[in-house]
């Protein structure tokens, strides 16, 4: 179960360490089998909500949260023994970090990588080094008592810890502890990063940071990142004969830094795929 092993987890990562695990149980489909084992446990704070909306879930959690630092998981998430006791360090040496971006493991099968760049192949820049991350719930520990929970928004469900962490970068002090503190596994089934939408989603998140990082030294790079994610999804809409969608994104790619010659000769295959369309 992988909830269980999510929540046995985060005994192991807090040692000796006191800490309080709460669980937002959302939407009508929770396992009642999942919730009477939770509702067992001394250590949990069970929390239901009619909504099936993760994020809302997601957003409730951390406002009832009283506690002094705040971290996250999902039941595909898993974090690594005896991690908070260095978390905590990194915050006592760092008064002025409000949120703390920690290394991963990534789960495939038998395979296991680390989710950030190598050292070597990133910069000084903690933005910069975001940008090319994997986000998972796990990345992310915050100082609660100065971070705007306003970053968490309740309503979108796709890419929403890309979005969130770069939104709090934006008006945060960020650290950034470089050492694996959970793992990933990326091979949960039902998982909602496996889903069409999901993969489709990444060109609106990208937009909305457009526009929050307009006017700063990230600008251009958020711009050229959102016109690769709208070339992306243009593709995949064309794969599913959403050839409007796929027209709409591809003028997207083509207005961003670089598009033109990036993506231009990516119009014919549109144009071929829309005439067998039509012919159809």
């Amino acid at each position: 179960m992988a909830i269980r092993r999510a929540c046995e987890s985060v005994t192991t990562m807090a040692g000796h360490i006191p800490c309080s695990l709460i669980v937002v149980a959302n939407g009508h489909r929770a396992s009642p089998a999942v919730l009477d084992w939770l509702g067992m446990r001394p250590d949990v704070r069970l929390v239901r909500v009619r909504s099936g909306s993760a994020p809302l879930a997601r957003r409730i959690g951390a406002e009832i949260a009283d506690s002094e630092f705040l971290g996250f998981l999902d039941d595909d998430d898993e974090m690594l023994p005896r991690t908070l006791e260095r978390k905590l360090a990194f915050f006592r040496d760092h008064p002025e970090v409000d949120v703390l971006v920690s290394d991963g493991l990534r789960v495939d099968g038998a395979a296991e990588s680390r989710i950030l760049p190598p050292p070597g192949a990133r910069g000084a820049d903690h933005i910069e080094t975001m940008m090319r991350a994997g986000w998972s719930a796990c990345s992310l520990t915050l100082r609660t008592r100065t971070v705007d929970l306003a970053a968490f928004d309740p309503l979108f469900c796709h890419m929403e810890w890309t979005l969130t962490a770069l939104r709090l970068a934006r008006h945060h002090e960020v650290g950034l502890l470089d050492e694996p503190t959970y793992r990933y596994h990326g091979d949960t089934p039902g998982s909602l990063s496996k889903s069409v939408e999901h993969s489709l989603a990444a060109p609106e998140v990208w937009r909305r940071l457009c526009a929050l990082y307009a006017g700063t030294r990230h600008e251009e790079a958020m711009r050229r990142r959102h016109g690769i994610e709208c070339h992306n999804a243009s593709w995949k809409s064309a794969e599913l004969g959403r050839l409007r969608d796929a027209w709409r994104l591809h003028a997207e790619s083509l207005r961003s830094p670089g598009g033109i010659r990036a993506y231009l000769t990516y119009s014919r295959k549109l144009l071929r795929a829309s005439l067998r369309q039509a012919r159809s």
